[in-house]
């Protein structure tokens, strides 16, 4: 019974940390669009590939914030489906994110914070 007790804790935990690395990589934008870009780019394909990354980042949010209300008004927050299904999906955003600014920084994750 402890372990469903502590989903909405978990989920509450998990939904902070997503948004605290959709901010953080909304911050480091540039870095972003630059280790996603070839060695030699024009100035067109940067564009191209910063407004696809703005849109992405900005439906994520929206898309958060839809959810985060959701929690917060006790919609979703006591059901334990919904809740061990938003903690699965937000780790493996996590760690998509996080291992993504990994790679774009040689590995050290480190290094991009």
């Amino acid at each position: 019974m402890w372990a469903i007790s502590s989903l909405v804790p978990a989920r509450f935990l998990t939904l902070i940390t997503h948004l605290v690395i959709v901010i953080t990589i909304f911050w480091s934008r540039e870095n972003s669009v630059k280790a996603c870009l070839p060695l030699t780019y024009t100035v067109e394909e940067y564009n191209i590939e910063d407004v696809r990354l703005v849109v992405a980042l900005s439906v994520t949010l929206g898309l958060f914030a839809i959810e985060l209300a959701g929690f917060f008004s006790g919609a979703s927050m006591f059901n334990n489906n919904q809740g061990l299904l938003c903690i699965l999906t937000c780790n493996v955003i996590i760690s998509i994110h996080t291992g993504g600014l990994a790679a774009s920084t040689g590995g050290s994750l480190a290094s991009a914070v």
